[in-house]
């Protein structure tokens, strides 16, 4: 084996992992989470798909392949490699490196086994797994397979609170008793002053679903933003550009116009690609039409279900299907929401068609959550006793994920 050399950038958060990959195995590695960052799902996963079976099942490139392609809503492909990757690790000798990649692979296994069946036994028991195993772990001694297995403590109730109503855990890591702040906030705020940028723009998101309020979102987001100093050798403009993203499409959600532009302006500067890159990006192209479309909604401009439909056709040609679920949801909401002026020059077959597409999206995805949610939040809005909220545009789970994870700190 070669010896293990990182990148002068490294844009993964499992570097510990790479040891056991030969150095050409890590550049493509980065190169497939390069893309999978830009959006650019079909060429990252050509780079795994394309990798020998001796090197896909490495642990390091599991895990990452399934994360592409959970990103990307594929979730029964994705359960796929977990369990591939799950089997090879079992077959190896039992040791100390081999237990913090195992419980992350059976979290993974367990939410997209609710994802695609519904089933929540063993979201409850990786969520008991992981507290065990991390409970006791100070702050600052976390080491990154920890912090993709916090993430997914987090993440794994969200699911719950559509399948099984809310669950009680407590926080990691602990929290002072007169903090107000929990434990997924503790641990960013500290890897971000550790320069761990990676892994803390990755409990961002989850993270954000925790806070209480917008204000409180903004200071997460800006922390993050501020932190980002020179020299690193982490890719600091992506993260930068990542974070303006964000914001921009917040405060397009909320009608601030100046805010907007100004952060897109921000990410556009961060995440421009010099044309002679063999990289591209559907990422600050997805989300500028994003942010637009809300921004005109935000006005009361609309848009309705046509401009919807229309950026659900172009995320389905560059193969990003969440945001084509999202855009068809809003499209179906805009068709059938009460106070829409649009809802009652619609036909029914038109809102039909549009039922069926989104249906057959997730069951080709292999999605019985996500179906079920969308169902229940477009019933909710027909009968009005679902208001539109901030926050709405990040997904269709959204919809009870705030009071599940805020039972997390009770």
């Amino acid at each position: 084996m070669e010896d293990a050399a990182y990148p002068s950038i490294a844009y993964g958060s499992l570097l510990s992992l790479y040891p056991e990959l030969e150095l050409s195995t890590i550049l493509l590695v980065e190169k497939a989470i390069v893309h999978r960052n830009l959006r650019n799902y079909f060429e990252s996963l050509a780079i795994f798909d394309a990798l020998p079976t001796s090197t896909a099942v490495k642990t390091a490139v599991v895990l990452e392949h399934t994360w592409t392609l959970i990103a990307q809503y594929r979730f029964r492909e994705a359960r796929c490699i977990a369990e591939r990757g799950l089997s090879a690790l079992r077959s190896k000798a039992v040791g100390s490196k081999s237990h913090g990649p195992t419980i992350l692979l059976r979290a993974l296994l367990a939410g997209l086994d609710t994802l695609i069946d519904g089933s929540t036994q063993k979201c409850l028991e990786s969520m008991q797994e992981i507290y065990n195993w991390l409970s006791d772990v100070s702050t600052v001694d976390f080491t990154d397979v920890q912090v993709w297995a916090v993430n997914l403590y987090y993440y794994l109730p969200t699911l719950l609170s559509t399948t099984a109503g809310s669950t009680h855990f407590r926080d990691i890591p602990s929290v002072p008793a007169n903090s107000a702040s929990s434990g997924i906030s503790l641990l960013r705020k500290h890897l971000q002053h550790a320069g761990r940028f990676n892994e803390a723009l990755f409990l961002l998101d989850t993270e954000m679903a925790l806070l209480p309020n917008k204000d409180a979102e903004i200071e997460a987001m800006e922390s993050v933003r501020s932190s980002c100093i020179e020299p690193s050798t982490q890719p600091l403009m992506y993260i930068e550009g990542s974070v303006a993203l964000k914001l921009a499409l917040m405060y397009a959600e909320l009608g601030d116009d100046e805010g907007y532009r100004e952060e897109m302006f921000n990410a556009a500067a961060a995440l421009s690609i010099p044309k002679d890159s063999e990289f591209s990006s559907n990422l600050l192209r997805t989300d500028t039409w994003l942010a637009r479309l809300e921004l005109a909604r935000a006005g009361g401009e609309g848009p309705g279900a046509e401009a919807w439909e229309g950026f659900a056709d172009y995320a389905a040609k560059v193969g990003d299907y969440r945001i084509e679920a999202k855009a068809l949801t809003e499209a179906l909401e805009s068709m059938i929401s009460p106070d829409s002026e649009e809802a009652e020059d619609v036909s029914p077959e038109n809102r039909e068609r549009l039922r069926e597409r989104l249906d057959g999206l997730y069951s080709r995805l292999g999605s019985s959550f996500h179906r079920s949610v969308t169902r229940r939040r477009v019933s909710d809005r027909r009968d009005q006793r679902q208001p539109r909220e901030y926050g709405a545009s990040r997904g269709v789970v959204m919809y009870g994920q705030q009071s599940a994870l805020r039972s997390l700190q009770a």
